[in-house]
């Protein structure tokens, strides 16, 4: 990833980060171990610990968003706005979940059978903590019929 782009074209949110839930949550169990530590003199140091991480952890990607646009994928992040991959350059693509840490889009460059990444070895991308609920359909499967790209599931 190089210097910051500007967008070519129509731009469309694939994903955004939430920060609320991902900060409103783990301060809740942060709160209740503070109650429970003053009530009863008694600290788990590894739920505070890990309540405080991810906390971090969300407002680090507060700003993340995963765009795309008609020559490519759009990663935003704390550096700005990058292009990462145009779409002649993808095999397969598909959002992948990573459990409480957020979610990444999988990608698979077109290549050689060893290049890594590549057709078989697959590249994550823009990861985001708990993508927004969308208010319209989902614009991935439009966007990787118009560009002939392959979802996840596809073999």
């Amino acid at each position: 990833m190089g210097e910051s782009v500007r967008p070519v074209g129509e731009t469309v949110v694939l994903g955004q980060s939430r920060v609320w839930p991902t900060v409103a949550i783990p301060g809740a169990i942060l709160a209740a171990m503070i109650v429970v530590g003053v009530l009863f003199d008694v600290i788990n140091w590894t739920v505070v610990l890990f309540g405080a991480a991810s906390v971090v952890i969300a407002f680090t990607r507060w700003q993340n968003a995963v765009l795309a646009d008609d020559v490519g994928l759009l990663i935003r992040d704390r550096q700005g706005l990058l292009r990462s991959y145009a779409w002649t350059e993808i095999e397969r693509m598909g959002w992948v979940d990573a459990g409480m840490w957020g979610s990444t889009l999988e990608v698979y460059p077109r290549g050689g059978p060893y290049d890594v990444p590549g057709p078989n070895a697959s590249t994550n991308v823009g990861r985001i903590w708990r993508p927004r609920r969308r208010q319209l359909a989902d614009p991935m499967p439009a966007l990787l019929k118009n560009h002939g790209i392959k979802a996840l599931s596809d073999r």
